[in-house]
């Protein structure tokens, strides 16, 4: 006879309400699951039919599918605990077969999905989505995809099914009033049963086979999916009311109420079950759109860009009410009143930092497939498929509307260990995929010129943070930056070098002054490479824009020598570059001697320059001459070999004379001849190596006075070997 409690759930689960709370259920539902009464009913097919046609999991709520979903996935668990006991009481010999624990489970499972037959979809949803994720959790370690292969398949096949109902019976088209009885039977007007559908079967999503997730309608799906999204973020005006929901107290500090219109909007908007579950809510749209577009790209397409659309609307959203919200001109908690406004604080950013997360995933996953998948574009098509570069284009629309919350993790640019891995991900396929077409890459130039380069100019420009402009011109520096090499020269002209000169002497906002610098280099860099290969026609006896930036970049990297602005490595990693650059400019018009030549004198130009501050010393610290000695060693790999023994003689000189420095003279001086040293050893090629040696082997006793230089002079053996 089956015992009281087993006879008890079943009772409660007959009414329409019930004492026990949800909890107490959840846990019944688990434990009688995995271990039915026996004799009657032997097996977990009748309660699992009984859970499933309840009246006590209407009107359907997350919080009692959730608990539904929990039940069967620790059912699972705890009938392998079960199986496991069992096999430990009968191990099995030489005569009698033992216990196996993985053909019982999937007979287990099977007679679980029984009980499925005739419920209702939404619930059977939360249920098979449950059970799928009990099996996943053991896949690891009993095999069930290799072994047990039917099961699991049935399994998948379960949430497939119930899924595509729900969305066949709410998302179908139809009469005003069917739509409306509807949503009034199944929901009881309280949460969308569709919304509820897609986030119970975002948790298994993941579970679920390619092959089996194509007989759902995904172009319906994804819509669904994205409009959950946009939904949970109240189509981005959840900073909407900001500004009529903030005071000042006495002291000038910025004070919220927790019961303002704004803190409410941010509170629901963070603490709704879908923030929650935001990251399997995006990798589930992600996925069925890498699935759509792989198997019906005409469809994929239309759903991409009607995706791109609808995070394009929330970010502008977003980032037109951050304008005005006074959270933006923040700098640190100091500002703030109390924990309460720092409370809401938090919930803002963390509200910022989970839509960027779920943006980049779902962007991730639409250049993935505008990359790998071919866009084959056909007659019928209307409207035609956006072309890769047309996708990208979006997605760093999409992007910048949000560069105000990148900051938070270095920024697009940061090289640190703590910046987002996603976020460059997506930042830097985007930027490939549009530099393969010129067309595009100087268009979308032309409009970061447009929108950013004027941000710090005009009427109203009060009224925007100083942290957003920052944030905006890092961007659209990391953009050029990677663009250059496919911008034609009068671009370069008109847009991208008034974009740099704003922000090459201002290091308050670091990753603005960095990216501004490395644009600089990026443009020298492409004009050296694009003027490597000896180029044959008429002379042009003007010189290239690019050409005459040498002096005047030259200057400003001197002028930012001192502390607080280029670092050590960057100002000599930056001279360098600025000294190649300049040396193969005379490759330009022709490759005979006298451009060589003149491309010798551009480099030697930059060189006196650098001459010019290390001898007008009269102001100069120790540290920052020594920042200068440096620099000028970097120089000796990039310049060409008749312009070495003239360089090696102004090194050789300043090594001598570094002695009579003020601080710490010595350590500077054998820090000077280290560097020489691994410039020559590791630095140049193969035509100079021979002359820098023996110019080292020359002078290795007047170098190796210093401290450092015995040291140098002990890799000496290594430098010949290098030579074979």
């Amino acid at each position: 006879m089956s015992d009281r409690g087993y006879i008890n759930l079943i009772r409660h689960l007959t009414r329409a309400s019930s004492t026990l709370p949800l909890e107490t259920l959840q846990a019944s539902v688990a434990h009688y699951l995995a271990r039915p009464p026996t004799p009657a009913p032997g097996n977990p097919t009748p309660l699992a039919a009984a859970v499933l046609n309840s009246p006590l999991f209407r009107p359907y709520a997350h919080a009692t599918l959730s608990a539904l979903a929990l039940a069967f996935r620790q059912a699972v668990h705890l009938r392998v605990g079960v199986l496991k006991e069992e096999a430990e009481r009968h191990p099995g010999g030489l005569f009698s077969r033992g216990v196996d624990i993985r053909r019982k489970l999937a007979r287990w499972t099977g007679e679980v999905r029984a009980g499925f037959v005739g419920s209702v979809a939404l619930v059977r949803l939360a249920c098979a989505s449950g059970l799928l994720l009990g099996l996943e959790d053991w896949d690891s370690e009993l095999a069930l995809k290799e072994k047990e292969r039917k099961a699991r398949v049935k399994a998948e096949e379960e949430v497939v099914l119930a899924l595509a109902e729900v969305v066949d019976e709410y998302a179908r088209e139809g009469s005003g009033w069917e739509k409306d009885f509807k949503r009034l039977v199944g929901a009881n007007g309280q949460e969308d049963p569709l919304a509820l559908a897609v986030l119970i079967s975002s948790q298994c999503a993941q579970c679920i086979a390619a092959e089996r997730l194509q007989a759902l309608p995904l172009s319906v799906v994804t819509d669904v999916l994205i409009n959950t999204i946009d939904c949970s973020f109240r189509g981005g005006a959840f900073l909407a009311d900001a500004s009529a929901s903030t005071t000042a107290d006495a002291d000038g500090k910025l004070a919220l109420s927790p019961n303002s219109p704004f803190a409410r909007n941010v509170r629901s908007v963070a603490e709704s079950p879908y923030a929650a579950t935001m990251a399997s809510l995006a990798r589930f749209a992600a996925r069925a759109l890498t699935v759509l577009v792989e198997s019906r790209q005409a469809s994929g397409w239309d759903s991409i860009g009607r995706t791109l659309k609808r995070f394009q609307s929330i970010t502008a959203v977003v980032e037109r009410d951050w304008i005005r919200c006074p959270l933006a001109r923040v700098t640190n908690d100091e500002e703030l009143s109390d924990n309460e406004t720092r409370e809401v604080a938090t919930a803002t950013w963390s509200a910022l930092k989970t839509l960027l997360f779920t943006t980049l995933m779902i962007t991730q996953s639409i250049l993935s497939a505008a990359v790998f998948v071919p866009n084959i574009h056909t007659s019928q098509q209307s409207p035609p498929a956006p072309s890769p570069q047309e996708i990208a284009l979006d997605v760093l629309h999409v992007l910048s509307h949000l560069s105000f919350v990148m900051p938070q993790f270095g920024g697009v640019a940061s090289i640190s260990e703590g910046g987002l891995p996603e976020l460059k991900r997506a930042f830097y396929m985007a930027l490939d995929v549009l530099a393969s077409s010129g067309d595009a890459a100087e268009r979308f130039v032309s409009e970061l010129s447009h929108g950013y380069g004027t941000a710090g100019k005009g009427k109203g420009v009060e009224t925007i943070p100083r942290s957003l402009l920052d944030a905006r011109n890092a961007f659209a520096l990391a953009c050029v930056e990677q663009l250059v090499p496919g911008l034609s020269e009068e671009t370069i002209q008109a847009r991208v070098y008034p974009l740099c000169l704003q922000h090459l002497w201002d290091p308050s906002y670091r990753e603005t002054y960095e990216s501004a610098h490395s644009v600089m280099l990026a443009v020298f860099a492409a004009h050296a490479k694009g003027n490597a290969t000896p180029q044959t026609g008429s002379a042009d006896p003007h010189p290239r824009f690019v050409e005459r930036l040498v002096p005047m970049y030259a200057q400003c990297l001197v002028e930012n020598s001192s502390d607080g602005r280029l670092s050590m490595p960057q100002l000599c990693m930056a001279y360098a570059a600025l000294v190649r650059s300049a040396a193969v400019s005379g490759y330009s018009t022709g490759a005979d001697d006298r451009e060589s030549a003149e491309g010798d004198s551009k480099a030697w130009l930059c060189i006196e320059v650098l001459l010019d501050a290390i001898r007008n010393t009269a102001a100069v610290s120790s540290e920052h001459l020594h920042r200068l000695h440096l620099a000028l060693i970097a120089c000796v790999p990039s310049v060409s070999l008749p312009l070495l023994p003239r360089l090696l003689e102004e090194v050789k000189a300043l090594i001598q004379s570094s002695s009579t420095q003020e601080g710490r003279p010595e350590e500077m001086r054998g820090a000077l001849v280290q560097a020489l040293f691994k410039a020559i050893l590791q630095d140049v090629g193969d035509a100079e190596k021979e002359f820098l040696v023996g110019w080292w082997l020359d002078h290795r006793d007047t170098l190796a006075d210093a401290p450092g230089g015995r040291a140098a002079e002990g890799g000496e053996q290594e430098i010949s070997v290098s030579r074979l």
